[in-house]
């Protein structure tokens, strides 16, 4: 397993459509991963759960993968929520 913090930077956080982005990422990706947040576990391949999640603007999270391309998945993941505007 392989995790990796990050702060929400989008100044409106994670609303329906970069959401809905993140899940459409997450689902061409193998491994098994989870997005921790202070409401729980969340499955970043169910937009529900992450909007669910509301993760706001400064919003820590980690997020984690497992399987046979944790680290790059990982990566993959926060380099899209770090590349985040709107």
């Amino acid at each position: 397993m392989f995790s990796q913090k990050f702060t929400i930077k989008n100044p409106t956080g994670l609303h329906a459509r970069p959401a809905g982005q993140l899940v459409a990422l997450c689902k061409t990706i193998p491994d098994a991963l989870r997005l921790i947040t202070d409401k729980g576990v969340v499955n970043p391949k169910n937009i529900l759960g992450i909007l669910t999640a509301g993760l706001k603007n400064g919003a820590e999270i980690v997020v984690e993968a497992e399987g046979g391309s944790e680290q790059q998945s990982v990566e993959k993941i926060i380099k899209f929520l770090d590349g985040l505007t709107e």
